[in-house]
């Protein structure tokens, strides 16, 4: 049964019609790897029509590197008749963005079985790959927390609780060093729990800072304050080199804590009768502050990883204990993209590093 001029006519506008409406890219290509039809996506995808489209190859649309990856996949249906589904990262020149795609190609063959083009459908995957990567970071989150409340909380609430059911306690005598222990166990409980609240605040976006002019000097000054007696006990010799008169806008309390932090860790990682510097200087931009201990050092593959929840890493501090899974340094890290700067560290094993992070003066 043949059909008629109208019937076929209209059967192309329903094939053509649901082609457009799938909710795929669809396009076929010739052995030379022309394009030979693309569905409406596929031009709204080029911004370009159909006519425009049709005697193209993939050059004209990718950059190069996509081209290339996309001629290899194309090369395999064309010249093995391979049957590939496979997941394909795009930039489109015109506009440089990136898309991911989950992609099917097949070879097109003639009545006699011989292989004349191939046939893709590609979906857009973008989205879910970054939901994916969203909930992955939302897991290690989930499992650093975990770790840090496992870990750094249990040290010093057993010591305390050891020294309660001892009844050691009870015998007022004891020498001032045991209540000094007690003294950084609390506070160290309190730094954690503290740290832990405000890195919570800013994965939802609740805490933004809030701004005013300060004098740096008397802030980096005045934050040794909450360790002289690990100061004292290990004998640590403080230096400032702080260009004078230095003023910046921030949020008094971030940056604070970001200081608080990093010094804390110096203190911690640096031994006996060693030293820490802490610096401030300015350029046209920026002012540049840094903490530079003679401590332990660290690896590079320590470094990786360090302001970041991926891994649960715990150092050793220089009394062989562990000593924390980075949440401080995490959060400074916050605090810092918060107020447009950048931090990093420079690290050599046995000699020290140092921690620096660079704000905006305005």
């Amino acid at each position: 049964m043949s059909l008629t001029q109208n019937e076929l006519t209209a059967q192309i506008q329903r094939l053509t019609t649901t082609l457009n409406n799938v909710g795929a890219y669809i396009y076929t290509k010739d052995m030379q790897g022309h394009y030979t039809y693309a569905n409406q996506m596929v031009c709204d995808l080029f911004n370009c029509s159909l006519n425009g489209i049709v005697g193209l190859s993939d050059k004209t649309f990718f950059d190069l590197s996509t081209f290339n990856e996309l001629q290899n996949n194309d090369r395999r249906v064309l010249d093995d008749g391979e049957h590939i589904e496979s997941e394909e990262t795009n930039i489109i020149i015109q506009t440089g963005e990136k898309r991911i795609y989950w992609t099917v190609k097949k070879p097109l063959t003639d009545s006699h079985g011989q292989i004349i083009g191939l046939c893709g459908i590609s979906t857009d995957i973008t989205e879910r790959r970054l939901l994916e990567e969203k909930l992955m970071t939302a897991n290690q989150t989930q499992d650093k927390l975990l770790s840090i409340m496992g870990h750094d909380l249990k040290g010093p609430i057993g010591f305390i609780a050891g020294l309660f059911n001892s009844g050691i306690l009870k015998d007022n005598n004891k020498s001032p060093d045991l209540w000094s222990a007690i003294h950084t166990s609390i506070n160290n409980i309190h730094e954690i729990l503290e740290n832990l609240l405000y890195w919570a605040q800013c994965q939802k976006g609740d805490l933004q800072p809030d701004k005013v002019q300060i004098k740096i000097e008397p802030h980096l000054k005045s934050s040794k304050k909450a360790y002289e007696a690990a100061i004292k006990n290990k004998n640590i010799t403080l230096n400032f080199e702080i260009e004078a008169e230095l003023y910046i806008d921030v949020d008094p309390f971030m940056f604070d804590t970001i200081i608080r932090n990093i010094l804390h860790n110096a203190i911690k990682f640096t031994p006996q009768n060693g030293a820490i510097t802490l610096t401030a200087e300015q350029t046209d931009n920026s002012i540049s502050i840094s903490i530079t201990d003679s401590g332990l050092g660290m690896k590079p593959s320590t470094l990786e990883t360090l302001f970041t929840p991926k891994k649960h890493n715990p150092l050793s501090g220089t009394n062989g204990t562990q000593n924390g899974t980075g949440l401080g340094l995490m959060l400074c890290k916050e605090f810092v993209e918060l107020h447009n700067g950048t931090i990093g560290v420079d690290s050599v094993v046995h000699k020290g590093s140092r921690f620096w992070f660079t704000l905006p003066k305005t």
